[in-house]
This record gives C-alpha cells, structure tokens and sequence, in this order.
C-alpha cells in the first residue's frame, strides 16, 4: 500500500472522543491524545456528549457519530419545541444569589422538576453571601429544603464554600452543570476553582435591569484538578422542562404531587372539584406550579391538530 493510500484509509478511521467546548458550529473533542477542534458536518451535538471523529483535511476533525446519551439536560420553548442543553451530565447546580439578584423561586422549582425529569440529581449554589440573604430567600429555600432541595452556601468574592463544593465534585462519577440567570456569578465560581484556567470574561451587574449581563456565549466543560467536571453555560432568564406534560407536572412538582384530592387525575387549578391544593400546598409553591401548569397547558392545546 502507498503511503499516500494509507495516510488516506487512517484519515477515515472513527477515533473515539467527548465534547468538551462548544462554539457556534465548531467543536472541541477531548480524547486521550488531546484535544482537536471538530466541524459538526450535520451532526448535533451538546456539552458531553461521546462521539466519533474522523480527521479531515484542512479542518482538524469531523464528527461522524454521537453515541447513546446516558443523560440529557434539556428545555422546552414556547411552541413545545425541545432543545438538549448538556448530555451524560451526573447532576446539575442551580446557581443563584440570595440579594443581588434575589433567588428567583419560580426558575428554581422548574430546574428541580426538570432535574426530576431527567434523571438527575441536582443541588442549589446560593452564590454571593458575602452580600447577605434577603429574608423572602430564606424563607424560599427554608419551604423547599424538605422537599429534596441540597444547598451549598458559596462566595467567588471571599471564597465561602469553594472547599465543600470542590470536595463534594471530587466524589462525583461524571460532570455537573452550573446552570441559572446571567449575573449570579457562575463564571465568577468556575474562575475561583480553577484560577489557572481562563474561564470566560466575568460580566457587571446591570443596574438598569437588575439582571446580568450575558457574557458567556459557549458551553466549556472543565476538569479540576482535585477531581471532578463543571460544566459552564450562557445564562438562562426562562427555564421550561423539556419531555415534561400537564398531568406529569401534577404528579411530580415539588410539594405538590401527593396531595389527597379528592380525584387521582387532579390539576391542581384554580376552583377545581375536590382539589386540597388550597389548604395542603405552600402557597408560594403552588403559585410557581399553576403558572408552570398554564404554559404547559397552552402549549398542549396549540400542539392539538
């Protein structure tokens, strides 16, 4: 065989590898030799997944092949449409603030849900404690603590937690997530944890809005030296589950699913026969719900032919 011939049989031979970076249509791939930016070349692919590649001339690697997903991350947009945000994820954190910007519990109980879903353990990172806590937040979290919901007191500013979530990661078989709004300080913890690693640029508060900046724009997964993955993303201002119906969300939200109606099939709606929903659920907790239940509805009934 030439040489020219056997350069060309290696070029097409499927080398194994894992999605590490994603920016616009190119990829990063880690494998055991390295990493090598991919083309997708028709393939989706999201932070995590396992893959097969091929080299291509001129442009480092082509993916030919994204393997079974053992776990999916993902949301829903308004028309019902489903888009994966990471895959083969062991968990996800749920980063937010107790006072700049105050925890938004209507988006925490959609990631619990949604985490629930999926298959995926999942922890709230109140980040920024240097700040203090609003009471309401306390209160937020003090109602959901029961319910399943860890929660990790953090500070990027001061360094508050850092030792208990990097031990915490190290136990880990796979990569958590840090998922939330723009401005609660995710790249902000990423930079505290691997202070060798460029992490993304770390954007101001916008007082104007009382919101975040959007100043991660990809999805990078990073591994820490002590062991463990962290898997960092473009903030999220709405969060709808993905795979999630009207009547799962009845069955499954949290501090709602085993109320004693007076029907199995209940919804939990405003004024519906025999609900305990009034005098069992939190009220804060059944607000979150009944809004989660109307978008889900709304979009089920467009979904009808």
């Amino acid at each position: 065989m030439s040489k020219k011939s056997k350069n060309k049989g290696n070029s097409r031979a499927n080398n194994p590898g894992r999605v590490v970076e994603i920016v616009g249509r190119r990829v990063r791939v880690r494998d055991s030799q390295g990493d090598r930016v991919c083309f997708l070349s028709g393939h989706r692919v999201v932070i995590g997944d396992e893959v097969e590649w091929v080299t291509a001339q001129g442009t480092g690697g082509k993916i030919t092949r994204v393997t079974e997903r053992r776990s999916v991350l993902r949301r829903m947009d308004y028309r019902g449409k489903e888009q994966l945000l990471a895959a083969n994820l062991e968990g996800v954190f749920i980063v937010d603030t107790g006072a700049a910007p105050p925890l938004n519990p209507v988006l925490l109980d959609r990631f619990m849900i949604g985490c629930a879903q999926d298959g995926l353990q999942m922890a709230l990172v109140l980040n920024k404690m240097d700040l203090g806590v609003q009471p309401e937040v306390e209160q937020a979290i003090k109602y959901r603590q029961p319910l399943g919901l860890d929660v990790f007191h953090a500070s990027a500013e001061t360094g508050e937690g850092l030792q208990a979530l990097r031990s915490f990661l190290a136990q880990q078989s796979g990569p958590w997530a840090l998922v939330g709004r723009s401005g609660v300080g995710k790249t902000s913890l990423i930079a505290k944890l691997l202070p060798d690693t460029d992490a993304g640029p770390i954007g101001a508060l916008s007082e104007y809005w009382g919101a975040g900046k959007h100043t991660t724009t990809k999805s990078t997964l990073f591994t820490l030296p002590e062991g463990g993955e962290l898997v960092d993303s473009p903030g999220i201002r709405t969060f709808m589950p993905g795979g999630l119906s009207s009547e799962q969300c009845a069955r499954h939200f949290p501090g709602i699913g085993n109320l004693p109606c007076k029907y199995r099939n209940c919804l939990h709606r405003d004024n519906e026969d025999g609900c305990a929903a009034p005098e069992h659920a939190n009220p804060e907790l059944l607000f979150s719900y009944r809004t989660l239940l109307a978008e889900l509805l709304d979009i089920e009934a467009r979904k009808k032919p």
